[in-house]
């Protein structure tokens, strides 16, 4: 038989407390014998200063087994986080500590202890919400389902290369300007994998690739298509440039530099041409 843990056994303790507290909600007000509802619920209630001592130290025990169990579930935490770390380690992967967290090659694990869960991100964009975790395997799942996601979004080379000239060209044209905004960009990046998806289907197929493509992804795709800068024509290149601290405070600009743990993260806000021989 399965032994009850002592989260277990104060839930049942309190629920058996405020149970009585529950059967005001059985009574209707129009139902006929709702006086006498009432009035049996008010004398199996009248006892109330030791309705309330009961109550108050199985809260008081509640508190007690919380704090026990967060200091449990900190430690186990603690311990498949350092498993994990040491095997990748082992493995030669590259990664980095964090204030919050690991950089782990192109992803970034926040933990948090206390609470034994995990998020995965990209450039500040969560790809995995905070989910709990009880082993090592777990997380490296995550990890796993994070890193099959990112490669998911990612273009090839050549189309990478045209949809970011092509977005740049677009959003040039919409602003009248050559530097643009970074989030315009990424509307217009948008908009041309679909516009490329239509061109190579019929005009009226139905859409069924790039409904979704979540920030993190092309930050990812954004961030391959700087570490390609060599294979990129002198034609297309297209660069980065941040903003003014006040532009950053409001929003405009995003992460970048995710892919390298080495690399410090950078916020971006416009995009410009880069001109052959500059």
């Amino acid at each position: 038989m399965k032994q009850q843990s002592e989260v277990e056994n104060i839930i049942k303790e309190l629920k058996d407390v405020l149970k009585i507290f529950s059967k005001i909600n059985e009574i209707k007000p129009n139902d006929k014998d709702a006086i006498e509802k009432l009035e049996k619920f008010i004398n199996s209630s009248s006892n109330l200063n030791s309705i309330f001592d009961t109550l108050n130290n199985t809260i008081s025990k509640a508190k007690e087994v919380i704090v026990k169990e967060k200091e449990r579930m900190f430690e186990n935490f603690k311990l498949i986080e350092s498993e994990l770390v040491m095997e990748l380690k082992e493995k030669g992967i590259a990664l980095r500590e964090c204030s919050d967290g690991w950089r782990i090659k192109s992803i970034y694990l926040k933990t948090k202890p206390q609470s034994s869960a995990v998020s995965i991100s990209y450039n500040n964009q969560v790809i995995i919400d905070w989910t709990k975790v009880n082993s090592k395997e777990e997380i490296k799942s995550l990890i796993d389902e994070a890193e099959k996601l990112l490669n998911q979004y990612l273009l090839s080379k050549e189309d990478l290369i045209d949809v970011c000239w092509d977005a740049y060209r677009y959003a040039k044209f919409k602003s009248g300007k050559d530097v643009v905004s970074i989030i315009d960009f990424y509307t217009e990046f948008r908009l041309v994998l679909l516009r490329k998806y239509l061109e190579k289907n019929k005009p009226d197929s139905k859409i069924t690739k790039y409904i979704e493509f979540p920030k993190w992804a092309f930050l990812y795709n954004l961030d391959v298509y700087r570490s390609m800068w060599s294979e990129i024509p002198k034609n297309k290149r297209i660069a980065l440039q941040t903003g003014s601290m006040q532009e950053t405070m409001q929003g405009k600009g995003m992460y970048v530099n995710g892919l390298n743990p080495d690399d410090e993260y950078k916020i971006m806000c416009y995009v410009y041409e880069v001109k052959e021989g500059v």
